[in-house]
């Protein structure tokens, strides 16, 4: 759709649909990495301190996730109940923020006014909300954030997290776990929440922005999809866990367990009643992990190398 066109459809969109939803809107997988940007600066902005950059992404996900569903939700009601009014003008508020956000851009152009317009006018559609009567549901992120003593991945995080104690024979608690490992505990919980498939399509949106950019050079090009890949490489961890719980299924389903759920089954009980499959489960996350003679893991070294070499070998070869 050319660019000229957009304003006219969404008015028409306007016009013959009483809730105006951006996520709806005819180009929103063009608009996508401009407002995850500034969803990305929201993020940010909402640490007083300065944090981690997975702390951000985290936060960004969670801002995105919320957007999407409380809107979807208000928009599927028609309206809004008394018990959700706060909830309501927070939502308001949110939207108006990311306005604010993306319009600190240092250039407006046709695409930034288009994306601006498109988030208004959904930011107006829940201003115009009507009233109900009733009760109706809050937003809830029933996910806590936290990793749950004894399940999978407080299992495996407490092997990887060794050679970072400040106390080797002490647990796993902030006040006995170095800066390097707190960064470790962060990555382990992101990835124990994260939404891969999602996760994926992030990189896809990006990348099919980068193939239709125009006057790029071949070393531009591929720069940008290198940076693209590098960005999304942590992927490789969906296989590494996968594999890893697998391989705990198998030792524990059905001898010990009739099922294993990665999120809530309590493994350490079963450890604690089996001590000699503690050393089973360690040889299988040093495994998959890759874990060298001082315990710290190497996931990624490979990974990222290989794109490094993929895109070395594009520049010398096809530019």
């Amino acid at each position: 759709m050319k660019r000229n066109l957009k304003s006219a459809v969404y008015k028409h969109l306007n016009f013959v649909n009483d809730f105006q939803n951006f996520f709806d809107f005819p180009d929103f997988r063009e608009m996508r990495p401009i407002i995850r940007e500034a969803v990305q600066q929201l993020a940010k902005d909402s640490f007083s301190q300065s944090v981690l950059p997975v702390k951000i992404e985290h936060q960004a996900l969670a801002i995105e996730q919320q957007l999407e569903r409380e809107t979807r939700k208000y928009q599927q009601q028609g309206g809004f109940y008394p018990n959700q009014q706060s909830e309501l003008h927070n939502l308001i508020r949110l939207y108006t923020n990311l306005l604010q956000t993306i319009s600190k851009r240092k250039i407006i152009d046709q695409e930034i006014e288009d994306i601006i317009y498109a988030v208004n006018q959904t930011r107006k559609s829940l201003r115009e909300l009507k009233g109900l009567e009733g009760s109706g549901p809050l937003y809830e992120d029933n996910q806590d954030k936290e990793l749950v003593p004894g399940t999978f991945y407080d299992i495996v995080t407490r092997q990887l997290i060794r050679p970072y104690l400040l106390n080797p024979r002490g647990k796993m608690v902030p006040k006995n776990v170095n800066s390097e490992g707190r960064q470790l505990v962060i990555q382990m919980i992101t990835y124990c929440y994260r939404d891969w498939d999602s996760y994926l399509t992030h990189q896809y949106d990006e990348q099919y922005n980068i193939k239709n950019e125009r006057g790029l050079t071949s070393n531009k090009y591929y720069d940008k999809l290198e940076k693209n890949e590098l960005k999304y490489a942590d992927h490789a961890y969906a296989e590494v866990i996968a594999d890893t719980f697998n391989e705990f299924k198998k030792i524990l389903v059905p001898e010990y367990l009739a099922t294993l759920d990665i999120m809530s089954t309590n493994i350490e009980k079963i450890l604690i009643r089996y001590p000699r499959l503690r050393p089973q489960f360690n040889q299988v996350i040093a495994k998959n992990f890759k874990l060298d003679a001082h315990g710290k893991m190497h996931v990624m070294d490979e990974p990222l190398q290989d794109i490094k070499n993929k895109y070395n070998y594009y520049r010398e070869n096809f530019s």
